[in-house]
C-alpha cells in the first residue's frame, strides 16, 4: 500500500467510525464539574442534531474555542465545565446571547468582547453559539427550549 492509499484508508476510517460521537447520545460522557481534559477542540464535542446547534458547533470551532477551549489564560468559562457553565446558564440564554452580542466585564474584570472580537458574525451566527455552548456544557435542556421557543 502506497502512502497515498493509506492516507485515503485512514480517511475513510475516520469518515466511518467518526472522531467523535455524531449525537446527543454522547453528550453526558463529555460533562463533567472542570470539562474535558486539556484543551477542547471542535471535534472532541458531539454534533448535535438541533440544525442552529450544528451551525453554533461550526461558528464556535472556527473562533470561541480559542477562549472558551481552555479556561487557564482568558478566564472564559472552558466549554463541558458544568461548575462554571451552571451559574452563567442560571442567568438564561437571553442574558448570556446579549453579552455575546454586545460584549461584557465580569466582575473580576475578565472581557468578552462584542461577538467574540468577529464584528461580521450576525446576530443569529452568535445565537447559535451561544446555545451550542449551553447545550455543551450542561444545558442542553435549556438551550433547546430557548431555541424552540425563539423559532431558531
Amino acid at each position: 500500500m502506497n502512502l497515498r492509499q493509506s492516507l485515503l484508508a485512514a480517511w475513510a476510517g475516520l469518515v466511518l467510525c467518526g472522531s467523535a460521537p455524531t449525537h446527543a447520545d454522547g453528550l453526558d460522557a463529555i460533562l463533567s464539574p472542570k470539562g474535558l481534559d486539556g484543551f477542547v477542540t471542535v471535534d472532541r464535542i458531539p454534533t448535535p442534531d438541533h440544525p442552529t446547534l450544528q451551525s453554533g458547533q461550526a461558528v464556535w470551532g472556527g473562533l470561541c474555542q480559542n477562549c472558551h477551549g481552555g479556561d487557564r489564560l482568558t478566564g472564559a468559562p472552558k466549554i463541558t465545565a458544568t461548575d462554571a457553565w451552571a451559574p452563567r446558564i442560571e442567568q438564561g440564554l437571553p442574558t448570556l446571547i446579549d453579552h455575546a452580542i454586545n460584549g461584557f466585564y465580569g466582575p473580576t474584570y475578565k472581557e468578552m468582547p462584542p461577538r467574540g472580537g468577529n464584528p461580521d458574525l450576525t446576530d443569529a451566527q452568535v445565537i447559535a453559539a451561544v446555545a451550542f455552548m449551553v447545550w455543551a456544557s450542561g444545558g442542553a435542556d435549556e438551550a433547546l427550549a430557548y431555541l424552540n421557543t425563539s423559532g431558531q
